[in-house]
C-alpha cells in the first residue's frame, strides 16, 4: 500500500472532468443553497454541495405532514419543492457562484424536453461543476420501463451538455446493477446510490396513514447496510465512479462505504442533525488514511472487493 509521512490528499477525481477538494459531499437539500451554511469555515467545507433538485416550472412540495419518525431513520414526502428553473437562475445560481466548493445541481424532468431544457439551460448559464440526475421516479410502470426511462433520460441530457452527469438511480423496483449499466452506457459518468426506500407509516391512534400521499422515503441509518448493497452491486457491474449515499453518520460509514466501492459520499440526515457533521467526517477520513499510512482516498476504494 502507498505509505506517506505527508497529511493525505483528500482530492479525488469524478470521472475525467469533475475533481472534488475532498469525497465528502453535502447530499442534495443537505445545504440547502448554501446561504444556510455560509457562516461556517474552511475546514467546514463540503467537497460539493448537490442543490434541492430542480424542475421546470416550481414546485410547492407534497402538503403537511412531509415526515414520519421512524426507528433509526426518517421516513420523508417532501415532493421536491423548488422555485422553477426561472427563478434558480436569476435568485438563487448568483449566490450559488460565490460559494468556495464546487456546485451539482440536482435536476428532474417529468418528459424528456423537460430533461433537455434544464440541462440546456443550466450549462449554458455556467456555475456548476455536474448535474445530478433525480431518476427515483422516472416510471412507475416495472422494471424495463425503468430502465427504458433511465437511458432515455441519460441520454437526452448527455445530448445537451458536456458537464459532467451522475444518474441518481432508483432505490426499489429495479436491479441496481442493471441500471447502473443502462445509466453509464446511456452517458452517465458517475453513478450515484442510494436514495430513500420506500415505506408506510401508520397513526395508530387514528388508523390512518401518517403521511398524506401515503408512502414515503425512508433515509438514515437504518439504511445503511441496504445502501451498501446498491453500492457494492454498482460497484461490480460499472467501471465509473460510484457516489454512495444512505445512512452515513459517522466517519466510520464513510470508511466503509468507500471500501465497498464508492468513490466519494454524500451527507444528507447526518448535517440536519449535527450542522458539523460534514467537518467531522472529514477530518474522521484523514486522521484513518494518515493512521493506515494512505496518502489518499482512491487507495481505499472498492478496498474490500479486492480482499474477497
Amino acid at each position: 500500500m502507498p505509505s506517506t509521512s505527508a497529511p493525505p490528499d483528500l482530492r479525488v477525481s469524478l470521472g475525467s472532468r469533475l475533481d472534488l477538494p475532498t469525497p465528502i459531499v453535502a447530499a442534495s437539500g443537505a445545504y440547502g443553497y448554501g446561504e444556510e451554511v455560509r457562516d461556517f469555515g474552511g475546514s467546514r467545507d463540503p467537497g460539493a454541495l448537490i442543490t434541492p433538485t430542480l424542475t421546470v416550472a416550481p414546485r410547492a412540495g407534497n402538503p403537511m405532514p412531509r415526515t414520519a419518525e421512524a426507528t433509526a431513520g426518517l421516513l420523508h414526502s417532501l415532493g421536491w419543492p423548488n422555485p422553477g428553473l426561472d427563478s434558480f437562475i436569476s435568485d438563487r445560481l448568483p449566490g450559488l457562484r460565490s460559494l468556495p466548493y464546487p456546485v451539482i445541481a440536482s435536476i428532474h424532468g417529468e418528459t424528456l424536453d423537460e430533461w433537455r431544457i434544464l440541462a440546456g439551460n443550466l450549462t449554458a448559464e455556467g456555475g456548476v461543476v455536474a448535474l445530478e440526475l433525480n431518476l427515483s421516479k422516472v416510471s412507475r410502470a416495472g422494471e424495463a420501463s425503468i430502465l427504458g426511462s433511465i437511458e432515455e433520460a441519460v441520454a437526452a441530457v448527455r445530448a445537451e451538455t458536456d458537464l459532467t452527469l451522475i444518474a441518481k438511480l432508483p432505490a426499489a423496483n429495479v436491479e441496481i446493477g442493471a441500471a447502473a449499466r443502462i445509466a453509464e452506457d446511456a452517458g452517465a459518468d458517475v453513478i450515484a446510490v442510494s436514495q430513500g426506500f420506500p415505506g408506510v407509516a401508520v397513526r395508530l391512534s387514528s388508523r390512518k396513514f401518517r403521511l398524506p400521499g401515503v408512502a414515503g422515503e425512508l433515509s438514515g441509518p437504518c439504511i445503511k447496510p441496504l445502501a451498501l448493497y446498491q453500492v457494492w452491486r454498482a460497484a461490480q457491474s460499472v467501471a465509473c465512479p460510484i457516489l454512495a449515499s444512505g445512512g452515513i453518520m459517522t466517519g466510520e460509514d464513510a470508511l466503509e462505504f468507500l471500501a465497498a466501492g464508492a468513490s466519494a459520499v454524500a451527507i444528507g440526515i447526518a448535517s440536519s442533525i449535527h450542522p458539523t457533521a460534514i467537518a467531522t467526517i472529514t477530518a474522521d477520513l484523514s486522521a484513518y488514511l494518515a493512521s493506515h499510512h494512505l496518502s489518499s482516498p482512491s487507495n481505499l476504494t472498492g478496498a474490500a472487493l479486492r480482499h474477497r
